[in-house]
């Protein structure tokens, strides 16, 4: 269910007023936002009398509308355990930029669906595949000190540094069961929503089956960790934000994924500079800086698994928007949209894997 403007304000106000403060709070200036489209995100100013001074504070709020919903093979975490994870992050002892979580909500009357409030963070999440952002994040690579690429790499490698003891609401699994059942629901994924049957892909699906990783330890890891899930703010790193697909698992696969061809702008053609990971960072140097700064050691062929895996899972996001729309399942035409994104991810895993090829 989407609610208009009108009738957010009406069910928010009422239900901030004794919770975010014990008089009436006023919601205005109410945006939606096209990021994290997969859940409802908007954000409103909130104001209130305090001991008769006027306060006033800008929240978010995530919304998961299809909340009870049927979702075959949808591998994102429970609204609830996003915003836990959240909190989790927000709590501990480590230097990642996340909003301030205020609560969450399981009463679906309020906004259609259970939702979580956090603070207001600056900035914007860019769009790589918008030539104008790419640009911008060229030139934060050439900037002299590399501010932005630094605090990309120190981003990652404190997320990095908690574990499941850290995230309790995530399930703590053997390293290899991580990997074994990671591939097992995306391959289950592709062969019950692929409109047709690409040779390719099931090349690809044999080489990940044949070499698959061993995982010596486990972290937190975002799970969609990239330029277009970060707001920026000032040369600066505002928030990391769409914590819906964490888990405890192999740190290489956020290195692996935030360093696709296809989050630095690639659908099909190449970009103007193909070795920016995201468009920011130098791929090589990207690797070099996150081994110093967290001790690991970067395994390439393990490094590449997760590359080749992370193009296979966001391919099978482009697969399954076509599919939902083909079958009537979502009328949203950016369902309709992801199928052209498989091409050139399809081409970039073929790449990857060329040297194992007969």
């Amino acid at each position: 269910m989407t609610l208009e403007v009108d009738d957010i304000t009406g069910e928010l106000e009422p239900y901030l007023s004794g919770r975010l403060a014990d008089s009436d709070v006023t919601v205005t200036d109410l945006e939606r936002h096209t990021e994290g489209w997969s859940r409802q995100t908007m954000s409103f100013t909130t104001t209130w009398t305090d001991g008769g001074t006027e306060r006033s504070e800008r929240l978010v709020a995530r919304v998961d509308p299809g909340h009870g919903e049927e979702r075959q093979f949808d591998y994102r975490n429970e609204i609830q355990t996003e915003f836990e994870t959240m909190r989790s992050v927000y709590e501990a002892d480590v230097d990642v930029p996340v909003p301030e979580p205020y609560w969450f909500e399981a009463d679906q009357s309020v906004l259609g669906g259970p939702f979580f409030l956090v603070s207001h963070r600056p900035g914007t999440a860019p769009v790589t595949w918008d030539p104008r952002d790419r640009n911008s994040l060229y030139d934060s690579w050439d900037r002299d000190g590399k501010p932005l690429p630094n605090q990309l790499v120190d981003v990652i490698a404190n997320i990095h540094e908690l574990d499941g003891d850290d995230v309790p609401c995530l399930e703590t699994k053997d390293p290899q069961a991580f990997v074994d059942d990671t591939l097992e629901l995306q391959r289950r994924s592709y062969e019950a929503t692929k409109l047709v049957d690409e040779p390719a892909v099931n090349e690809i699906i044999d080489w990940l089956e044949a070499n698959k990783p061993e995982v010596p330890e486990t972290t937190l890891v975002h799970g969609d960790l990239r330029i277009g899930n970060m707001l920026l703010h000032d040369e600066s790193v505002s928030a990391v934000l769409d914590w819906e697909m964490s888990a405890i698992g192999d740190p290489m696969f956020d290195v692996a994924y935030s360093s696709l061809r296809y989050f630095a702008g690639k659908l099909v053609e190449p970009t103007e500079r193909p070795n920016l990971a995201g468009a920011v960072v130098d791929r090589e140097w990207f690797y070099d800086e996150y081994e110093k700064r967290t001790g690991r050691t970067i395994d390439p062929d393990r490094l590449r698994y997760w590359r080749v895996f992370g193009a296979f899972r966001m391919m099978n996001s482009g697969i399954g928007g076509a599919y939902r729309f083909h079958t009537g399942e979502s009328d949203d035409v950016r369902s309709a949209w992801f199928q052209y994104i498989v091409p050139g991810l399809i081409e970039d895993m073929l790449d990857l894997i060329e040297a194992d090829r007969t």
